[in-house]
């Protein structure tokens, strides 16, 4: 066994190191209120004002943190929590949505970190998504 050490391998594992503490760390803040954390989500640049109105993208859209994917469905916002970090933050959480035209509705992501929203009225249309904000409401315990 060598004791010599790779420049290579020291930078990777510690860009790990700092990614890994502030996922960490800005998890905690999220679930204890801790510093200027936010429990609202926004997503941004949700779509293109075209001469047809807005148009939101059919991949989906993802926050601006990371952690969510909005999708349009037949009759509903459908969301979903993306990756470890995303779902810690939020399987199990009552969130409020509130829409571009004022709509909202309140709802819980599953423990797969899926969520439907049907906001109160009719199905969401399109220039609804113009601006979409997620605020967590209960955390999961």
């Amino acid at each position: 066994m060598t004791s010599t050490t790779n420049p290579i391998d020291i930078t990777r594992f510690l860009r790990t190191l700092r990614v890994a503490t502030q996922t960490a760390l800005a998890l905690d803040d999220l679930r204890h209120g801790h510093g200027q954390s936010r429990s609202t989500t926004t997503f941004s640049a949700l779509a293109a004002e075209s001469a047809e109105g807005w148009r939101f993208p059919s991949e989906g859209l993802l926050s601006a943190d990371g952690l969510l994917l909005a999708r349009v469905g037949a009759k509903a916002l459908n969301l979903q929590a993306q990756g470890a970090a995303g779902l810690s933050a939020y399987a199990d959480c009552r969130v409020r949505v509130r829409l571009a035209s004022g709509r909202q509705a309140e709802g819980v992501f599953d423990r797969d970190g899926r969520l439907e929203v049907i906001p109160e009225g009719s199905a969401v249309n399109e220039a609804d998504l113009a601006e979409i904000e997620v605020e967590i409401l209960d955390a999961a315990s």
